[in-house]
């Protein structure tokens, strides 16, 4: 979901500007609205059951018997609403989106999911949803590539989508894999730029590799977009740099750079000052910047993170959506694949930008881990992509699926509490789907995401999309 760029119109604010006359100066000692307003006080229950054996971490030392699918069921607090296998037999749908489903954004009724490219066998690219009535996604198109995709982002008026590559070509049947390897691997970078004003019907517009430095560089993993003053700019993975959409969507413009971009970033207005900044990975910790002129970023401060203890930011960063009371906050978190072990997301105060500082943190219940064996392996239980609506923080956990904490008060920016879960299990071939071949690990979640309303969105690797509900989301389907 796009950060929220809502401002909160005071109507103190209307009253001096001079509709009723008198005095249009502010008192110097009177509080200023923030920017965004406060959550609300009222806050979901937390879990009141033991959830700390809900995931298996060895399976009594039988490690394959992480691939199947129904040993890793059930869900608490969360209900799920919504599912499409996304992979069908015959014609009546738009083309297979194939598997290996990754990043997903949205923009109102609308959800991109970037997929690698899968058992499937139709290769890397995206699909359009509509989840209008989240009881019933609709799929509205699937945009075929010749590459690894990771993520893609809608603009933030939702006129244009960016599907951007994970670097280097895939072994399915493309063009590319007939290419020699140098030449596949430079043809697979960059990102891709369609028009999609009508959802159903995407426009290629251009594909650009402007700041993918070389071949397998990882420039476009992950992208993040913001409009800024009417213009539409693209914060790069890794690389630090800032481009912009050229005025007649011809291509990509180098604008700037930015000193920290060890991976992914996020793009928004500070809740209190109103302030464009980009947060994003520095080391082991987060840095902070203001970009209210992209041309001409300006480092405010750094987290530095606590390798000791495990306490890292680099990975992934999300502002929570509102003040709690008159603060801002940020919830981050580190990465260790290679390693499998679940991880700590930590909350950061960055009321003041310059100086953020740790106030608390969560952890999966039981701290589930690597089984330490042969067995092959990626991230496990690792946190991996996630977001925030309304002080709630949905995160998907790889092979530990999805899970739904709260930091929406001071209490729970200090000690967060855990909402609930939910783990696909959804067999396709019972929704007129494709059976994909299950991961080592199944189900693999990549991450986890809200739509405006509150509904939580999430893709298993294998087995398609998810739509869920809590006690929170807004417009809950009866």
């Amino acid at each position: 979901m796009r950060p929220s760029v809502l401002i909160a119109v005071s109507l103190l604010s209307l009253t001096l500007a001079g509709c009723l006359g008198g005095d249009t100066t502010t008192p110097a000692d009177e509080p200023q609205a923030n920017f965004l307003p406060e959550l609300s006080s009222e806050r979901v229950a937390a879990a009141d059951k033991d959830l700390s054996k809900v995931i298996d971490s060895d399976h009594g030392g039988v490690p394959y018997l992480h691939a199947v699918p129904h040993l890793h069921e059930g869900s608490y607090g969360m209900r799920l609403v919504g599912y499409d296998p996304l992979t069908r037999e015959g014609d009546e749908a738009p083309p297979n989106a194939d598997s290996g489903y990754a990043a997903i954004d949205t923009w109102k009724h609308l959800v991109c999911i970037a997929h690698f490219a899968g058992s499937g066998g139709a290769g890397g690219g995206a699909t359009i949803i509509d989840i209008a009535d989240p009881t019933k996604p609709k799929v509205l198109a699937s945009i075929p590539s010749m590459a690894v995709n990771s993520d893609c982002q809608f603009t933030d008026d939702g006129r244009y989508l960016l599907l951007a590559t994970y670097t280097g070509a895939h072994a399915g049947p493309s063009l590319i894999p007939l290419l020699p390897p140098h030449i596949a691997d430079a043809g697979a970078n960059g990102v891709s730029v369609y028009d999609v004003q009508n959802p159903a019907d995407p426009k290629f517009l251009f594909h650009d590799v402007q700041g993918a430095d070389a071949p397998r560089s990882g420039a476009y993993h992950n992208v993040f977009t913001a409009q800024i003053n009417g213009t539409h700019y693209v914060f790069q993975t890794y690389t630090g740099n800032i481009l912009k959409i050229k005025e007649d969507a011809s291509g990509l413009e180098m604008v700037s750079k930015i000193d920290h971009s060890d991976h992914d970033l996020w793009v928004g207005r500070h809740a209190i000052t109103g302030e464009w900044t980009v947060v994003t990975g520095a080391g082991n910790g987060t840095a902070i910047f203001n970009v209210d002129d992209p041309a001409k970023p300006e480092l405010l401060g750094v987290w530095e993170g606590d390798p000791d203890n495990r306490t890292k930011g680099w990975h992934r960063q999300w502002a929570v959506d509102g003040t709690i009371d008159g603060r801002a906050y940020l919830v981050v978190a580190g990465e260790e694949c290679g390693n499998g072990d679940s991880l700590p997301y930590t909350v950061l105060d960055w009321t003041d930008p310059t100086t953020p500082f740790k106030t608390g943190s969560w952890w999966i219940p039981g701290e589930p881990a690597n089984p330490r064996t042969a067995y092959p392996h990626l991230c496990e239980m690792n946190s991996h992509e996630f977001e925030v609506w309304n002080g709630y923080v949905a995160t998907g956990n790889y092979h530990a699926g999805v899970w739904l904490f709260d930091v929406g008060s001071t209490e729970r920016t200090q000690e967060p509490a855990t909402i609930g879960y939910y783990l696909p299990s959804e067999d396709p071939r019972d929704h007129g789907g494709q059976w994909n071949v299950p991961f080592y690990w199944s189900p693999d979640v990549w991450g986890a995401y809200f739509d405006e309303r509150g509904y939580i969105i999430a893709a298993d690797w294998w087995s398609g999309l998810y739509i869920l509900e809590f006690e929170g989301t807004a417009g809950i389907v009866e």
